[in-house]
């Protein structure tokens, strides 16, 4: 406190603090980055779990609704419609599934981005108030204010009757 704030006092005012240090504030700002840029893309790659999905159809249920139908004899089975038929439920199930993970994988993917966002944009400032303080002057004049007062309410009656 300096002398003239000693003497004067202080004016009210609004200071304005980080609520982050500078690590964090930079990260944050990353985060923001990353966020928006997701969410303008809209571009989540699906394409890995895709394909691993479509390598275990060619290598396990494939070769499964093969097995079954090679047990009617001299590979017949495999050549009916029924063999054809299953194939084809199978593919068939297999897009249908892969169409709803691919909707639900970008739908959280969206929502994982979403809180991103969020999380980036909260306030990173606290305003404090600080309300004005009465330096020594102030003070002092304030006590022969009151004594003033005092005084002269003491004083009125008597100058009123003489």
């Amino acid at each position: 406190m300096g002398f003239g704030s000693f003497l004067f006092g202080k004016p009210e005012k609004m200071q304005q603090f980080s609520t982050v240090n500078p690590q964090q504030a930079g990260a944050l700002g990353q985060l923001l980055s990353q966020s928006m840029s997701g969410l303008q893309g809209n571009k989540f790659d699906f394409a890995p779990i895709e394909a691993q999905a479509r390598q275990n159809f060619k290598q396990q249920t494939i070769p499964s609704i093969a097995e079954l139908f090679s047990g009617m004899g001299s590979g017949g089975g495999q050549r009916s419609s029924a063999f054809a038929g299953s194939l084809g439920n199978a593919a068939s199930g297999l897009e249908t599934n892969l169409a709803s993970m691919k909707s639900q994988y970008g739908l959280q993917q969206q929502d994982q981005l979403m809180r991103m966002l969020q999380m980036a944009l909260m306030p990173q400032t606290e305003n404090i108030f600080r309300p004005a303080q009465q330096g020594f002057l102030g003070n002092m004049m304030g006590g022969m204010g009151q004594g003033a007062g005092t005084s002269i309410s003491k004083l009125l009656p008597l100058l009123m009757s003489l």
